[in-house]
């Protein structure tokens, strides 16, 4: 068949079929059109709903994270719904993904302006973080602080656990494994950054293990605006210290793995005791397999749910205790697997995951958990 020929029953091909074509065209562009319209009518209800929540609501309040993506921060948040569910109430999430010094007191400046019913907020730079709060405050905005306090500030309530206890229960953990040695308290870098939080932990470890003469205890400082610094200031602990050290405390879940990662690295995750502060999947494998000894953890979801409660007694009565304990959930290898199971029992229920797994600790009356 020569080229006309072939041309010609192409053509005639093309004549034939171009109504099966365009009708098959025009459906094409019917379903993407339809498609498209779904996900824009979706979102307008989604945005809908968000906005008639916020002004059905009788208030209006803000939770800002350390690290909204982390499991601990979203189980906050868990707890802060449904509290903000029972006192007529709406409550956002806001804060950076990952760690940073400054982000916390901007998010607090924001919702400042923004003329929010109240405000919950971690503390990670202490004089920033002040100085946001107490702005707050000046403007007639209720603050509440959780897991790590600002007591100095005009905040109305603190919800977290007792620092200096928290130090103490640390210590029994230490003396409980060691009766000799180095123990390593990693510690911010920037004393003017320091927490007075951090400060009391260190202070009831101190305190704790000054009855054991042959512990003695030193501090390293942690740069965690770096993970490489901070990973790296722990390896050249253990170059320097081969022989004494005996126990690394982490004040933060990041820490805690890069501590086992180098203990692990460098052949001594048999001969170093691990105990952090906070968990998250990884750690908890950790202590199963036997690279931690033990964490200890506070309750995310009755922080979050207390901390909206609190605000909103504030809103009601324009008062509220300065101090909300939460309680201290200590895992090791005799319960994380119970623990695992309680959390896992817990989906779907917003219960407190750590019910199963608690265990007795020193509960003192210092105000603001200091």
């Amino acid at each position: 068949m020569d080229r006309r020929a072939f041309a010609i029953r192409l053509r005639e091909f093309a004549v034939r079929h171009l109504y099966l074509l365009a009708v098959l065209s025009i459906l094409l562009l019917s379903l993407l059109a339809l498609l498209a319209m779904n996900v824009l009518r979706q979102r307008l209800l989604d945005q809908t709903q968000i906005l008639a929540a916020k002004r059905e609501a009788r208030y209006h309040f803000i939770l800002v994270a350390e690290q909204t993506d982390s499991p601990f921060w979203q189980e906050v948040y868990a707890g802060a719904r449904a509290a903000a569910a029972e006192v007529d109430a709406v409550v956002e999430l806001t804060g950076p993904q990952s760690f940073s010094t400054d982000q916390t007191a901007k998010q607090i400046l924001i919702a400042s302006a923004a003329r929010l019913d109240g405000i919950a907020t971690c503390v990670v730079d202490t004089n920033l973080t002040t100085q946001a709060i107490d702005q707050a405050v000046k403007a007639g905005i209720p603050v509440v602080t959780l897991e790590y306090d600002a007591a100095e500030s005009l905040r109305q309530c603190f919800v977290g656990v007792n620092s200096y206890d928290l130090g103490q229960t640390f210590g029994r953990l230490v003396a409980d494994k060691n009766s000799s040695g180095e123990v390593i308290i990693l510690v911010g870098e920037d004393p003017e950054r320091a927490s007075l939080s951090e400060n009391q932990i260190v202070a009831g470890l101190q305190n704790y293990l000054a009855r054991y003469p042959s512990l003695t205890l030193n501090s390293l400082e942690i740069n965690r605006d770096s993970a490489f610094s901070a990973e790296q200031a722990i390896r050249d602990l253990l170059v320097k210290d081969q022989q004494t050290v005996r126990a690394i405390i982490s004040l933060n879940v990041g820490d805690t793995l890069r501590v086992v990662e180098a203990l692990v690295d460098d052949g001594r995750a048999s001969t170093v005791s691990v105990l952090g502060y906070q968990e998250n999947p990884d750690v908890l494998e950790y202590i199963q397999s036997g690279l931690i000894q033990a964490v200890i953890a506070s309750d995310p979801y009755q922080i979050g749910y207390d901390s909206i409660q609190a605000l909103a007694e504030i809103k009601t009565n324009n008062r509220t205790s300065d101090y909300i304990p939460s309680d201290l959930v200590i895992i090791d290898a005799g319960n994380v697997n119970t623990y695992l199971q309680s959390v896992h029992s817990a989906t779907g229920t917003n219960a407190p995951p750590g019910e199963q797994a608690k265990t007795d600790t020193e509960t003192g009356s210092r105000e603001s958990g200091q």
